[in-house]
């Protein structure tokens, strides 16, 4: 069935103005055009525009969405799971703080009295935990958010990560910073190598290649903005064919494998460039 723009911008609150911006753009082409030069959307053009829809929800600009929609390797259920589990999350910090409002509000009337803690429910993270309780747990290596981009409205986020290595990529939307705690890192940035140490740190600007070694350590890694990097690590920690820390060293792993692993990294805004930075 066809749609023509007016009925489009009525079930999708998109304005008719939009959609022909997005047409002049490139970002969203109808289906076909009539003879008088009306627009006319079909399914899969309503199915992307509900996309374009998620993804400027979740912050991303018009041009990395584009970017997005437009690799040959995009699967639309791929980011519809993405996009669920980003709402789940919100959902459950939402849950949480509301839990914390009613109590308060009973502890201030008298009726039931919280703990000190209780007070600061949803907002403070303990040490060793995830803000959510949904942190990443897989082969030795541990990733627990810290400050969320949900905390930040997208700004920023910080997580602390334990004994990790991850393939050469970019981010093409977001700035990167790395301080060591405890433990020694290397790093190739660009073409520059670095070896950092405790107390160290290192800035990493976007859309610029770098990869980590696999040297154990416990680091503070923050991003600005936060992007999809939290919901990354949430569905890495489900997803079945990542490699291991010495398949990844040894290049040991299949082909089906990598792709898959390059797929999760796109749906989440990242390019894998290379496999991880061997380290002696």
């Amino acid at each position: 069935m066809a749609y023509t723009v007016n009925r489009v911008a009525a079930m999708s609150g998109v304005s008719v103005r939009t959609l022909h911006f997005y047409d002049e753009t490139g970002l969203l082409k109808p289906a076909y055009q009539g003879t008088n030069g009306y627009r006319f959307y079909e399914e899969p053009q309503l199915l992307m525009l509900q996309q374009i829809l998620f993804y400027r929800e979740l912050g991303f600009e018009l041009k990395r969405i584009k970017q997005i929609l437009n690799r040959r390797k995009f699967e639309k259920v791929a980011a519809l799971n993405s996009h669920r589990q980003v709402l789940e999350n919100n959902v459950a910090r939402t849950r949480t703080l509301i839990d914390t409002i009613d109590k308060t509000i009973r502890h201030l009337k008298g009726t039931k009295k919280m703990t000190s803690e209780e007070l600061f429910r949803g907002f403070s993270v303990a040490a060793g935990k995830d803000r959510f309780d949904d942190g990443f747990n897989r082969y030795g290596t541990t990733v627990d958010c810290k400050v969320s981009g949900k905390d930040t409205d997208g700004a920023m986020c910080v997580l602390e990560v334990n004994n990790t290595g991850w393939p050469r990529h970019v981010n093409p939307d977001q700035d990167e910073w790395i301080y060591v705690v405890d433990g020694e890192v290397e790093l190739e940035v660009g073409k520059k190598a670095l070896h950092l140490k405790a107390g160290e740190s290192t800035f990493i600007p976007r859309n610029v290649e770098h990869a980590w070694g696999g040297v154990p350590a416990r680091i503070i890694n923050t991003y600005q903005p936060a992007g999809k990097i939290e919901e990354f690590f949430q569905a890495m920690a489900k997803f079945e064919a990542l490699p291991t820390r010495e398949q990844a060293i040894e290049k040991t792993y299949g082909a089906q494998q990598i792709d898959a692993l390059k797929r999760l990294f796109e749906a989440h805004g990242m390019i894998v460039t290379g496999p991880p930075l061997t380290v002696e």
